[in-house]
């Protein structure tokens, strides 16, 4: 798999640069300029350039918290779409699993929202490229897909999300904030704060993770 990945990160590299030179054409330097040409981007030794990639592609500490995240899990979900109301409350279960090695992380949960069974599915991974977590969730709540970056602090206890999503009762692209907090390898909540009517953000949702023991 490493080896795949190496391959498929040197590939890229390779017909980005291919890319960019071909469709780049150098300027003529008029004949009473005094400036000398900026000199060449040198290519990236191949042993370097292995070094990065297998560096790049290796799952690192923030992967870990995917491991101990992986289990069954009993959820407590509170909701509003009103701010000027009560929350409301139910119940749901999640199955978490690895991928690849424990670079990414699967959630399956199921439950009921608003009478009706709800089911969602969610994908994260951790991408040491850009130093962040990188998310999408989709439900049967919806037909959109909402797409995440987190940020963890430093303890990496807490993850700080921003995501977007299609909104059903503007027609376009929505913002939201989420924040996850890690207590210990067996509860963990999820936040949820979008704007009401009146401009303000409120929180909109709150999920309680507890490990099935």
């Amino acid at each position: 798999m490493k080896s795949r990945l190496i391959l498929c990160g040197a590939l890229l590299i390779a017909v980005s640069g291919l890319a960019s030179a071909q469709g780049t054409k150098p300027k003529e330097q008029p004949l009473s300029s005094t400036k000398s040409a900026k000199p060449a981007a040198q290519a990236m030794d191949p042993k370097a350039m292995e070094e990065m990639m297998a560096k790049m592609a290796a799952p690192g500490p923030n992967h870990e918290r995917f491991k101990k995240m992986a289990g069954d899990w009993n959820l407590t979900v509170k909701w509003t779409w009103d701010p000027s109301q009560p929350m409301q409350t139910t119940t749901s279960t999640s199955t978490i699993t690895t991928l690849m090695d424990g670079r990414y992380c699967q959630e399956h949960s199921s439950g009921e929202m608003m009478g009706k069974p709800f089911e969602g599915m969610g994908l994260t991974g951790y991408d040491n490229v850009l130093k962040k977590f990188k998310s999408v969730w989709i439900d049967n709540a919806g037909t959109g897909i909402m797409s995440s970056e987190g940020t963890p602090d430093a303890s990496g206890n807490v993850v700080n999300w921003i995501g977007e999503s299609s909104d059903p009762v503007t027609g376009k692209m929505a913002k939201m904030r989420m924040v996850t907090r890690y207590a210990d390898d067996n509860h963990f909540t999820f936040e949820m704060y979008v704007k009401g009517p009146d401009g303000k953000e409120y929180k909109s949702m709150e999920i309680a993770y507890e490990r099935k023991m």
